[in-house]
Protein backbone atom coordinates (compact mmCIF):
# COMPACT_ATOMS: atom_id res chain seq x y z
CA UNK A 1 0.00 0.00 0.00
CA UNK A 2 1.52 3.19 -0.86
CA UNK A 3 1.89 5.86 1.83
CA UNK A 4 0.08 9.39 1.73
CA UNK A 5 2.63 11.90 2.85
CA UNK A 6 1.70 14.60 4.13
CA UNK A 7 3.22 18.15 2.90
CA UNK A 8 4.50 21.67 3.72
CA UNK A 9 2.84 24.28 1.31
CA UNK A 10 5.90 26.42 0.34
CA UNK A 11 6.38 29.91 2.01
CA UNK A 12 7.36 32.69 -0.37
CA UNK A 13 8.18 35.29 1.91
CA UNK A 14 11.09 37.89 1.00
CA UNK A 15 14.15 38.64 3.02
CA UNK A 16 14.53 41.93 4.60
CA UNK A 17 17.71 43.34 4.79
CA UNK A 18 18.84 44.28 8.24
CA UNK A 19 20.98 47.28 8.62
CA UNK A 20 23.45 47.13 11.74
CA UNK A 21 23.95 49.91 13.82
CA UNK A 22 28.02 49.15 14.32
CA UNK A 23 30.12 49.99 11.21
CA UNK A 24 33.56 48.63 10.68
CA UNK A 25 36.24 51.10 8.74
CA UNK A 26 39.02 49.66 7.10
CA UNK A 27 41.27 52.53 5.76
CA UNK A 28 39.24 55.43 4.49
CA UNK A 29 36.12 53.15 3.32
CA UNK A 30 33.33 52.13 5.74
CA UNK A 31 31.82 48.29 5.87
CA UNK A 32 28.46 47.59 7.22
CA UNK A 33 28.64 44.47 9.26
CA UNK A 34 26.38 40.87 7.71
CA UNK A 35 23.39 40.82 9.75
CA UNK A 36 23.29 36.84 11.09
CA UNK A 37 21.16 34.05 9.38
CA UNK A 38 17.47 34.13 10.69
CA UNK A 39 16.75 31.06 12.46
CA UNK A 40 13.88 28.14 10.90
CA UNK A 41 11.77 26.83 13.60
CA UNK A 42 10.72 23.28 12.82
CA UNK A 43 7.22 22.58 14.79
CA UNK A 44 6.25 18.98 14.89
CA UNK A 45 2.67 18.44 15.68
CA UNK A 46 0.25 15.23 16.08
CA UNK A 47 -2.28 14.89 13.63
CA UNK A 48 -4.46 13.29 16.02
CA UNK A 49 -4.18 14.80 19.48
CA UNK A 50 -2.49 18.70 18.18
CA UNK A 51 0.38 17.68 20.50
CA UNK A 52 3.81 18.54 20.28
CA UNK A 53 6.15 15.43 19.18
CA UNK A 54 9.06 15.57 21.10
CA UNK A 55 12.57 13.62 19.71
CA UNK A 56 11.48 13.54 16.26
CA UNK A 57 13.92 13.16 13.51
CA UNK A 58 14.44 16.17 10.98
CA UNK A 59 16.61 14.51 7.98
CA UNK A 60 17.69 17.46 5.91
CA UNK A 61 21.10 17.67 3.61
CA UNK A 62 22.74 19.31 6.18
CA UNK A 63 22.54 16.93 8.54
CA UNK A 64 20.00 15.34 10.76
CA UNK A 65 18.14 17.55 13.61
CA UNK A 66 15.82 16.16 16.80
CA UNK A 67 12.67 17.85 18.40
CA UNK A 68 13.15 19.38 21.69
CA UNK A 69 10.53 18.19 24.37
CA UNK A 70 8.49 20.62 23.20
CA UNK A 71 8.64 19.30 19.62
CA UNK A 72 10.90 21.90 17.90
CA UNK A 73 13.79 21.90 16.17
CA UNK A 74 16.36 24.64 14.84
CA UNK A 75 18.13 25.20 11.51
CA UNK A 76 19.90 28.59 10.06
CA UNK A 77 18.44 29.71 7.36
CA UNK A 78 21.11 30.83 4.61
CA UNK A 79 18.75 31.93 1.83
CA UNK A 80 18.24 28.58 0.28
CA UNK A 81 15.71 26.47 -0.48
CA UNK A 82 15.03 23.97 2.52
CA UNK A 83 13.81 20.46 1.92
CA UNK A 84 13.41 18.00 4.69
CA UNK A 85 11.60 14.72 6.31
CA UNK A 86 9.86 14.76 9.66
CA UNK A 87 9.72 11.09 11.02
CA UNK A 88 8.83 9.75 14.78
CA UNK A 89 7.89 6.42 16.18
CA UNK A 90 4.20 5.58 15.56
CA UNK A 91 3.80 8.20 12.97
CA UNK A 92 3.97 8.50 9.38
CA UNK A 93 6.76 10.16 7.91
CA UNK A 94 6.03 13.84 6.52
CA UNK A 95 7.95 15.80 3.97
CA UNK A 96 8.44 19.72 3.49
CA UNK A 97 9.67 21.82 1.33
CA UNK A 98 10.72 25.26 2.69
CA UNK A 99 11.31 27.71 -0.34
CA UNK A 100 11.01 31.35 1.60
CA UNK A 101 12.17 32.24 4.59
CA UNK A 102 8.77 32.65 6.75
CA UNK A 103 8.36 36.38 7.90
CA UNK A 104 4.61 36.43 8.68
CA UNK A 105 4.75 33.41 10.94
CA UNK A 106 8.01 34.79 12.75
CA UNK A 107 9.91 32.18 11.61
CA UNK A 108 7.80 29.12 12.60
CA UNK A 109 6.77 26.45 10.06
CA UNK A 110 4.70 23.61 11.50
CA UNK A 111 4.79 19.79 10.25
CA UNK A 112 1.59 17.81 10.94
CA UNK A 113 2.62 14.38 11.34
CA UNK A 114 -0.38 11.81 10.83
CA UNK A 115 -0.23 9.05 13.25
CA UNK A 116 0.64 5.58 12.37
CA UNK A 117 -2.99 3.37 12.18
CA UNK A 118 -2.42 -0.43 12.40
CA UNK A 119 -5.83 -1.74 11.95
CA UNK A 120 -6.90 -5.71 11.89
CA UNK A 121 -9.44 -8.56 13.11
CA UNK A 122 -9.11 -10.96 15.62
CA UNK A 123 -10.82 -14.85 14.40
CA UNK A 124 -11.01 -18.24 15.95
CA UNK A 125 -9.80 -21.02 13.75
CA UNK A 126 -12.98 -21.28 11.63
CA UNK A 127 -12.07 -17.32 10.75
CA UNK A 128 -15.46 -16.43 13.03
CA UNK A 129 -14.64 -12.66 14.12
CA UNK A 130 -14.30 -12.51 18.09
CA UNK A 131 -15.47 -9.31 19.64
CA UNK A 132 -14.86 -8.13 22.80
CA UNK A 133 -11.47 -9.43 22.50
CA UNK A 134 -8.53 -7.31 24.25
CA UNK A 135 -5.51 -6.11 21.69
CA UNK A 136 -2.35 -4.98 22.67
CA UNK A 137 0.95 -4.07 21.04
CA UNK A 138 4.36 -2.27 22.73
CA UNK A 139 2.10 -0.57 25.02
CA UNK A 140 -1.03 0.51 22.95
CA UNK A 141 -4.68 -1.58 23.61
CA UNK A 142 -8.22 -1.69 21.75
CA UNK A 143 -10.37 -4.27 22.44
CA UNK A 144 -12.13 -5.65 19.20
CA UNK A 145 -15.94 -4.81 18.00
CA UNK A 146 -18.93 -6.85 17.10
CA UNK A 147 -16.78 -7.93 13.60
CA UNK A 148 -13.52 -8.73 15.61
CA UNK A 149 -12.21 -5.81 14.16
CA UNK A 150 -9.43 -3.18 16.01
CA UNK A 151 -7.63 -0.20 15.48
CA UNK A 152 -3.98 0.45 16.91
CA UNK A 153 -3.19 3.88 16.41
CA UNK A 154 0.18 5.01 16.89
CA UNK A 155 1.54 1.32 16.72
CA UNK A 156 4.98 0.50 16.96
CA UNK A 157 6.30 -2.53 15.59
CA UNK A 158 6.31 -6.03 17.68
CA UNK A 159 4.36 -8.78 18.71
CA UNK A 160 0.36 -8.12 18.69
CA UNK A 161 -1.31 -10.25 21.38
CA UNK A 162 -5.10 -11.15 21.84
CA UNK A 163 -6.71 -12.33 25.02
CA UNK A 164 -10.17 -13.26 25.63
CA UNK A 165 -11.73 -15.99 28.48
CA UNK A 166 -11.70 -19.54 27.56
CA UNK A 167 -8.96 -18.94 24.57
CA UNK A 168 -5.27 -19.41 24.11
CA UNK A 169 -3.61 -15.78 23.83
CA UNK A 170 -2.90 -15.21 20.14
CA UNK A 171 0.14 -13.52 18.48
CA UNK A 172 1.04 -12.24 15.15
CA UNK A 173 4.16 -10.25 14.45
CA UNK A 174 3.93 -7.24 12.78
CA UNK A 175 6.66 -5.19 10.61
CA UNK A 176 5.55 -1.75 10.72
CA UNK A 177 5.16 -1.64 7.10
CA UNK A 178 1.82 -3.50 6.47
CA UNK A 179 -1.55 -1.53 7.69
CA UNK A 180 -4.22 -4.51 8.57
CA UNK A 181 -3.29 -8.18 10.11
CA UNK A 182 -5.53 -10.90 10.86
CA UNK A 183 -4.93 -12.56 14.17
CA UNK A 184 -5.98 -15.97 15.00
CA UNK A 185 -6.57 -17.29 18.39
CA UNK A 186 -7.16 -20.87 19.83
CA UNK A 187 -10.00 -21.81 22.29
CA UNK A 188 -8.55 -23.72 25.61
CA UNK A 189 -8.66 -27.60 24.97
CA UNK A 190 -10.53 -28.33 28.32
CA UNK A 191 -10.36 -32.03 29.77
CA UNK A 192 -12.37 -31.44 32.88
CA UNK A 193 -14.35 -33.62 35.73
CA UNK A 194 -17.51 -32.23 37.38
CA UNK A 195 -16.78 -32.02 41.32
CA UNK A 196 -19.80 -32.41 43.30
CA UNK A 197 -20.23 -29.79 46.26
CA UNK A 198 -19.84 -32.21 48.96
CA UNK A 199 -17.17 -34.31 47.38
CA UNK A 200 -15.30 -30.90 47.14
CA UNK A 201 -15.62 -30.48 51.05
CA UNK A 202 -14.58 -34.35 51.45
CA UNK A 203 -10.37 -34.12 51.73
CA UNK A 204 -10.10 -37.43 51.12
CA UNK A 205 -11.97 -37.49 47.85
CA UNK A 206 -10.46 -34.25 46.91
CA UNK A 207 -7.15 -35.48 47.44
CA UNK A 208 -7.56 -38.19 45.39
CA UNK A 209 -9.22 -36.19 42.68
CA UNK A 210 -6.13 -33.99 42.45
CA UNK A 211 -3.94 -37.22 42.15
CA UNK A 212 -6.12 -38.17 39.38
CA UNK A 213 -5.72 -35.00 37.51
CA UNK A 214 -1.94 -34.88 38.09
CA UNK A 215 -1.57 -38.71 36.39
CA UNK A 216 -4.06 -38.14 33.09
CA UNK A 217 -5.13 -35.54 30.84
CA UNK A 218 -7.48 -33.43 32.85
CA UNK A 219 -6.39 -30.15 33.60
CA UNK A 220 -9.71 -28.57 34.51
CA UNK A 221 -12.29 -29.40 37.33
CA UNK A 222 -16.10 -28.19 37.29
CA UNK A 223 -17.17 -27.58 40.94
CA UNK A 224 -20.36 -26.58 42.01
CA UNK A 225 -21.46 -23.41 43.35
CA UNK A 226 -25.33 -24.00 43.57
CA UNK A 227 -26.86 -27.58 42.02
CA UNK A 228 -29.75 -28.36 40.58
CA UNK A 229 -31.94 -28.54 44.11
CA UNK A 230 -30.79 -24.92 44.90
CA UNK A 231 -28.13 -25.95 47.05
CA UNK A 232 -25.28 -23.77 47.83
CA UNK A 233 -22.07 -25.40 48.66
CA UNK A 234 -19.66 -22.43 49.65
CA UNK A 235 -19.42 -19.45 51.99
CA UNK A 236 -21.36 -16.45 50.06
CA UNK A 237 -22.30 -12.99 50.89
CA UNK A 238 -25.59 -13.25 48.76
CA UNK A 239 -27.72 -12.40 51.04
CA UNK A 240 -31.09 -14.28 49.41
CA UNK A 241 -28.68 -17.80 50.23
CA UNK A 242 -29.24 -17.26 54.43
CA UNK A 243 -33.08 -16.08 53.62
CA UNK A 244 -33.71 -18.85 51.53
CA UNK A 245 -32.09 -21.22 53.95
CA UNK A 246 -30.09 -22.60 51.06
CA UNK A 247 -26.98 -22.77 51.84
CA UNK A 248 -25.96 -26.73 52.54
CA UNK A 249 -24.01 -26.44 55.77
CA UNK A 250 -23.36 -30.37 56.17
CA UNK A 251 -21.67 -30.38 52.90
CA UNK A 252 -19.61 -26.45 52.45
CA UNK A 253 -15.87 -26.84 51.19
CA UNK A 254 -13.32 -24.29 51.56
CA UNK A 255 -13.60 -22.14 48.49
CA UNK A 256 -10.18 -20.37 49.09
CA UNK A 257 -7.96 -23.28 49.40
CA UNK A 258 -9.89 -25.17 46.56
CA UNK A 259 -9.14 -22.39 44.64
CA UNK A 260 -5.81 -22.64 45.87
CA UNK A 261 -5.29 -26.20 45.44
CA UNK A 262 -6.45 -26.00 41.68
CA UNK A 263 -3.91 -23.27 40.57
CA UNK A 264 -1.31 -24.81 42.79
CA UNK A 265 -2.36 -27.99 40.15
CA UNK A 266 -2.02 -26.17 37.37
CA UNK A 267 -6.20 -26.67 36.98
CA UNK A 268 -8.39 -24.49 34.40
CA UNK A 269 -11.33 -23.46 37.66
CA UNK A 270 -14.94 -23.88 36.39
CA UNK A 271 -17.80 -23.53 38.68
CA UNK A 272 -21.21 -24.56 38.19
CA UNK A 273 -24.22 -21.89 39.01
CA UNK A 274 -27.56 -23.24 38.47
CA UNK A 275 -29.78 -21.11 37.07
CA UNK A 276 -33.76 -21.58 37.34
CA UNK A 277 -34.44 -24.91 38.61
CA UNK A 278 -34.08 -23.72 42.15
CA UNK A 279 -36.16 -25.45 45.17
CA UNK A 280 -35.51 -22.89 47.48
CA UNK A 281 -35.96 -19.27 46.78
CA UNK A 282 -39.13 -19.66 45.71
CA UNK A 283 -40.53 -20.46 48.80
CA UNK A 284 -39.53 -16.93 50.03
CA UNK A 285 -39.80 -14.93 46.51
CA UNK A 286 -42.81 -16.65 45.07
CA UNK A 287 -43.71 -13.53 43.22
CA UNK A 288 -40.35 -15.24 40.92
CA UNK A 289 -41.67 -18.51 40.27
CA UNK A 290 -43.20 -20.15 37.46
CA UNK A 291 -46.79 -20.67 39.01
CA UNK A 292 -49.06 -23.41 38.18
CA UNK A 293 -52.06 -21.81 35.91
CA UNK A 294 -54.44 -24.18 37.31
CA UNK A 295 -54.32 -24.25 41.02
CA UNK A 296 -52.34 -20.76 40.69
CA UNK A 297 -49.71 -22.01 43.31
CA UNK A 298 -46.09 -22.31 42.32
CA UNK A 299 -45.59 -24.88 39.72
CA UNK A 300 -43.15 -28.15 40.54
CA UNK A 301 -41.90 -30.58 38.18
CA UNK A 302 -41.98 -33.87 38.36
CA UNK A 303 -39.92 -34.61 40.96
CA UNK A 304 -41.20 -31.66 43.11
CA UNK A 305 -38.41 -29.20 42.49
CA UNK A 306 -39.91 -25.52 41.98
CA UNK A 307 -38.58 -23.10 39.27
CA UNK A 308 -37.57 -19.43 39.30
CA UNK A 309 -39.56 -17.72 35.77
CA UNK A 310 -37.07 -16.89 33.51
CA UNK A 311 -39.43 -14.11 32.50
CA UNK A 312 -38.98 -12.07 35.79
CA UNK A 313 -35.75 -10.22 35.73
CA UNK A 314 -35.93 -10.25 39.11
CA UNK A 315 -35.02 -13.92 39.30
CA UNK A 316 -31.87 -13.45 37.23
CA UNK A 317 -29.93 -12.02 40.54
CA UNK A 318 -29.74 -14.48 42.27
CA UNK A 319 -27.89 -16.65 40.01
CA UNK A 320 -26.08 -13.42 38.89
CA UNK A 321 -25.19 -12.68 41.91
CA UNK A 322 -23.32 -16.08 42.88
CA UNK A 323 -21.93 -16.17 38.92
CA UNK A 324 -19.83 -12.91 39.79
CA UNK A 325 -19.15 -13.59 43.37
CA UNK A 326 -17.55 -16.82 42.21
CA UNK A 327 -15.67 -14.90 39.27
CA UNK A 328 -14.14 -12.26 42.07
CA UNK A 329 -12.74 -15.25 44.11
CA UNK A 330 -10.63 -16.71 41.26
CA UNK A 331 -12.76 -19.40 38.94
CA UNK A 332 -11.68 -18.50 35.30
CA UNK A 333 -14.96 -19.83 34.17
CA UNK A 334 -18.97 -19.63 35.26
CA UNK A 335 -21.19 -22.58 34.27
CA UNK A 336 -25.04 -21.77 33.85
CA UNK A 337 -26.53 -25.55 34.40
CA UNK A 338 -30.59 -25.27 33.79
CA UNK A 339 -30.66 -22.16 31.79
CA UNK A 340 -33.36 -22.93 30.60
CA UNK A 341 -37.39 -23.18 30.33
CA UNK A 342 -38.54 -26.48 32.67
CA UNK A 343 -38.96 -30.04 30.41
CA UNK A 344 -40.55 -32.26 32.77
CA UNK A 345 -43.39 -32.37 34.85
CA UNK A 346 -47.10 -30.78 33.36
CA UNK A 347 -45.40 -27.89 31.38
CA UNK A 348 -49.04 -27.69 29.63
CA UNK A 349 -49.81 -26.07 33.46
CA UNK A 350 -46.58 -23.45 33.48
CA UNK A 351 -47.51 -20.15 33.89
CA UNK A 352 -44.81 -16.99 33.30
CA UNK A 353 -45.06 -13.59 33.43
CA UNK A 354 -43.67 -12.57 30.30
CA UNK A 355 -45.62 -15.48 28.01
CA UNK A 356 -44.73 -19.01 26.72
CA UNK A 357 -44.33 -19.25 22.95
CA UNK A 358 -40.88 -19.98 21.22
CA UNK A 359 -40.02 -16.50 20.84
CA UNK A 360 -40.26 -15.22 24.02
CA UNK A 361 -38.66 -18.52 25.11
CA UNK A 362 -35.50 -18.46 23.02
CA UNK A 363 -35.04 -14.22 23.41
CA UNK A 364 -35.37 -14.72 27.09
CA UNK A 365 -32.70 -17.12 27.67
CA UNK A 366 -30.22 -15.24 25.48
CA UNK A 367 -31.00 -12.49 27.34
CA UNK A 368 -30.32 -13.44 30.20
CA UNK A 369 -26.59 -15.45 29.34
CA UNK A 370 -26.05 -11.58 27.47
CA UNK A 371 -26.58 -10.27 30.55
CA UNK A 372 -24.30 -12.67 31.92
CA UNK A 373 -21.42 -11.84 29.91
CA UNK A 374 -22.15 -8.36 29.87
CA UNK A 375 -20.59 -9.13 33.72
CA UNK A 376 -18.93 -11.50 33.88
CA UNK A 377 -16.84 -11.63 30.93
CA UNK A 378 -14.84 -7.59 32.14
CA UNK A 379 -14.00 -9.49 35.27
CA UNK A 380 -12.04 -12.06 33.29
CA UNK A 381 -14.41 -15.19 33.46
CA UNK A 382 -15.69 -16.50 30.48
CA UNK A 383 -19.25 -17.80 30.41
CA UNK A 384 -20.68 -21.46 29.78
CA UNK A 385 -24.00 -22.94 29.37
CA UNK A 386 -24.97 -26.54 29.45
CA UNK A 387 -27.81 -26.98 26.53
CA UNK A 388 -29.49 -30.14 25.79
CA UNK A 389 -27.74 -32.08 22.81
CA UNK A 390 -31.03 -32.56 21.19
CA UNK A 391 -30.86 -28.83 20.08
CA UNK A 392 -28.07 -29.35 17.98
CA UNK A 393 -30.20 -31.16 15.47
CA UNK A 394 -33.76 -30.22 16.49
CA UNK A 395 -35.56 -27.51 14.39
CA UNK A 396 -37.25 -25.34 17.21
CA UNK A 397 -35.91 -24.98 21.00
CA UNK A 398 -37.48 -28.33 21.61
CA UNK A 399 -39.80 -25.86 24.77
CA UNK A 400 -36.92 -25.08 26.81
CA UNK A 401 -35.32 -21.86 25.01
CA UNK A 402 -31.92 -23.02 24.21
CA UNK A 403 -31.16 -22.64 20.48
CA UNK A 404 -27.25 -23.08 19.71
CA UNK A 405 -27.53 -20.29 16.46
CA UNK A 406 -28.84 -17.91 19.05
CA UNK A 407 -26.75 -18.57 21.90
CA UNK A 408 -23.53 -19.02 20.22
CA UNK A 409 -23.87 -14.89 19.89
CA UNK A 410 -24.21 -14.06 23.92
CA UNK A 411 -21.46 -16.64 25.47
CA UNK A 412 -18.25 -18.31 25.11
CA UNK A 413 -18.76 -21.99 25.78
CA UNK A 414 -22.10 -23.60 24.84
CA UNK A 415 -21.84 -27.56 26.58
CA UNK A 416 -24.38 -29.87 24.68
CA UNK A 417 -25.04 -32.38 27.13
CA UNK A 418 -24.68 -35.61 24.50
CA UNK A 419 -25.91 -38.73 26.61
CA UNK A 420 -26.01 -41.63 24.42
CA UNK A 421 -28.65 -42.99 27.39
CA UNK A 422 -31.08 -40.35 26.65
CA UNK A 423 -31.93 -41.12 22.79
CA UNK A 424 -34.48 -43.18 22.21
CA UNK A 425 -34.68 -46.54 20.07
CA UNK A 426 -34.91 -45.33 16.36
CA UNK A 427 -32.38 -42.09 16.77
CA UNK A 428 -29.63 -42.18 13.93
CA UNK A 429 -31.08 -45.64 12.59
CA UNK A 430 -29.39 -47.47 15.85
CA UNK A 431 -32.07 -49.52 17.64
CA UNK A 432 -30.32 -49.21 20.86
CA UNK A 433 -28.29 -45.72 20.73
CA UNK A 434 -26.52 -46.01 23.61
CA UNK A 435 -24.84 -48.79 22.12
CA UNK A 436 -23.40 -46.78 19.73
CA UNK A 437 -21.66 -44.00 21.91
CA UNK A 438 -19.41 -42.77 19.53
CA UNK A 439 -21.59 -42.69 16.83
CA UNK A 440 -24.44 -40.73 18.50
CA UNK A 441 -21.41 -37.97 19.79
CA UNK A 442 -20.35 -37.50 16.57
CA UNK A 443 -23.89 -37.19 14.70
CA UNK A 444 -24.69 -34.34 17.23
CA UNK A 445 -21.32 -32.58 17.04
CA UNK A 446 -21.41 -32.72 13.16
CA UNK A 447 -24.88 -31.21 13.30
CA UNK A 448 -24.49 -28.70 15.64
CA UNK A 449 -20.96 -27.02 14.94
CA UNK A 450 -22.04 -25.67 11.37
CA UNK A 451 -24.96 -23.72 13.47
CA UNK A 452 -22.79 -21.65 15.41
CA UNK A 453 -23.12 -18.34 14.35
CA UNK A 454 -21.62 -16.40 17.00
CA UNK A 455 -17.88 -16.73 18.56
CA UNK A 456 -18.81 -19.84 21.34
CA UNK A 457 -17.14 -22.73 21.15
CA UNK A 458 -18.17 -26.05 22.08
CA UNK A 459 -17.42 -28.26 25.45
CA UNK A 460 -19.90 -31.04 25.32
CA UNK A 461 -20.37 -33.36 28.53
CA UNK A 462 -20.10 -36.57 28.16
CA UNK A 463 -20.95 -39.73 30.02
CA UNK A 464 -19.99 -42.10 32.22
CA UNK A 465 -22.68 -44.01 33.67
CA UNK A 466 -23.78 -47.17 31.31
CA UNK A 467 -20.57 -46.73 28.84
CA UNK A 468 -17.22 -48.73 29.81
CA UNK A 469 -13.85 -47.27 29.77
CA UNK A 470 -13.08 -48.09 26.25
CA UNK A 471 -16.61 -46.76 25.12
CA UNK A 472 -15.19 -43.50 27.35
CA UNK A 473 -12.20 -43.07 25.78
CA UNK A 474 -13.55 -43.51 22.39
CA UNK A 475 -15.94 -40.88 22.58
CA UNK A 476 -13.53 -38.49 23.77
CA UNK A 477 -10.82 -38.74 20.74
CA UNK A 478 -14.59 -38.59 18.78
CA UNK A 479 -14.41 -34.98 20.38
CA UNK A 480 -11.01 -34.23 20.38
CA UNK A 481 -10.99 -35.40 16.51
CA UNK A 482 -13.14 -32.07 16.01
CA UNK A 483 -10.29 -29.97 18.19
CA UNK A 484 -13.35 -29.91 20.99
CA UNK A 485 -12.53 -30.39 24.74
CA UNK A 486 -15.03 -32.59 26.89
CA UNK A 487 -16.25 -32.77 30.40
CA UNK A 488 -17.00 -35.75 31.97
CA UNK A 489 -19.97 -36.06 33.99
CA UNK A 490 -20.85 -38.48 37.42
CA UNK A 491 -23.55 -37.56 39.41
CA UNK A 492 -21.82 -38.64 42.57
CA UNK A 493 -17.97 -37.69 41.36
CA UNK A 494 -16.77 -41.33 40.75
CA UNK A 495 -13.95 -42.17 38.13
CA UNK A 496 -11.76 -44.42 37.06
CA UNK A 497 -7.97 -44.01 35.64
CA UNK A 498 -9.41 -46.60 33.18
CA UNK A 499 -11.29 -44.09 31.57
CA UNK A 500 -8.82 -40.94 32.05
CA UNK A 501 -6.09 -40.79 29.12
CA UNK A 502 -2.50 -40.24 30.85
CA UNK A 503 -1.48 -36.55 30.57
Amino acid sequence: MKRLVPTIASFAVALAACAGSGVAVIGDAAIQPSAPDPVLEIVVVAGDDGGRVAAAEVAMDRGPLVTDESGVASVDWNGEPLQFAVSAPGFETAAADVVEYPEESEGRVEVTLAPLVLEGTVVGPDQRPLPATEVSLNGRAAVTDAAGRFSLTRALPGEIAASRPAWETGTASWDGEVREVTVTMQPKEIHALRVSGDKAADPKVWGELLDLAATSKVNAFVVDTKDESGWVFRETSVPLVEEAGSLNESFMYDVEQVLRDMDEAGLYKITRVTTFQDNFVPKVRPEWAIRNEDTGGIWQNAKGIRWLDPTDRNSWEYPLALAVESCELGFDEIQFDYVRFPSDGDIRTVQVDGGYNEEVRTTTIHAFLTEAHKRLNPLGCAVAADIFAITLTSDWDEGIGQRPELLSQAIDVLSPMIYTYTYGPGWGGFDNPNEHPVEVVSQALDAGIPRLQGFSIYRPWIQTWQLDAGEILQVQAAVEERDLGWMIWSANTLYDSSFLPPE
